[in-house]
């Protein structure tokens, strides 16, 4: 399936090495204040700023998401694609791995962000399954430990402001189109637009259950 056009844009993929083979991707978009494009130079001011929720420094109380993987989990990049319809994709090299010396959560579980707008509909919202952390994240019922959730969206609140001080704000880029799920019909039901769009976040939860992302595993 292309890729939508959507100005001002930008689509971004965080990947890298999950311990215990695998690889983890993670998608995230953001708008250039105005719809100005976005060409090398501004992604790579981008970067040094979003960069920062992976890979760190911890920003105030935060914790960088690596932080709290294990050792063997790495990020060895993030790449960046205009969705202008015409341009391929900004790669910039990274070379993080995680901050835990003890064993990882099974592969396929996962904390989820979810990106919360103020618009209605689930093509308005969105989730971002972060890479399985160490088992010192978690307490004896299998609950993340609230100190560590609060690290990470401490970080994320911390990296969203700077990007929005710097002009751009991550949010939700829905791709369409969009089917009333009774009738199958594309149309509108639930909120929003059948055309592809993007929506800047109005915030960001993360609770302490871990969900499963079956595709994982193999």
């Amino acid at each position: 399936m292309p890729l939508p056009v959507l100005t001002g844009v930008l689509r971004i993929t965080a990947g890298g090495v999950i311990s215990g083979g695998g690889r983890w991707a993670n998608t995230w978009h953001a708008y250039n204040g105005g719809g100005a494009a976005w060409d090398a130079a501004t992604i790579t001011g981008f970067h040094a700023i979003f960069s920062q929720l992976y890979a760190g420094p911890a920003l105030g109380a935060g914790y960088a998401v690596l932080s709290l993987c294990p050792t063997l989990t790495t990020i060895d990049n993030i790449s960046y694609t205009p969705l202008d319809g015409a341009s391929g994709a900004f790669v910039h090299a990274l070379a993080v791995g995680g901050g835990s010396v003890l064993s990882a959560m099974p592969a396929e579980v996962s904390q989820v962000v979810t990106v919360r707008t103020t618009a209605r509909g689930r093509q308005n919202r969105g989730r971002v399954y972060l890479p399985a952390f160490a088992v010192d994240s978690y307490d004896s019922a299998g609950l993340m430990r609230s100190v560590s959730a609060a690290g990470v969206m401490t970080q994320l609140a911390a990296v969203q402001a700077a990007l929005v001080t710097a002009g751009s704000t991550l949010g939700v880029g829905s791709y369409g189109p969009y089917k009333n799920p009774i009738t199958h019909i594309v149309d509108s039901t639930g909120g929003g637009t059948t055309a592809p769009h993007f929506t800047p976040v109005s915030s960001f939860t993360m609770d302490l259950l871990a969900d499963v992302q079956r595709g994982r595993k193999h």
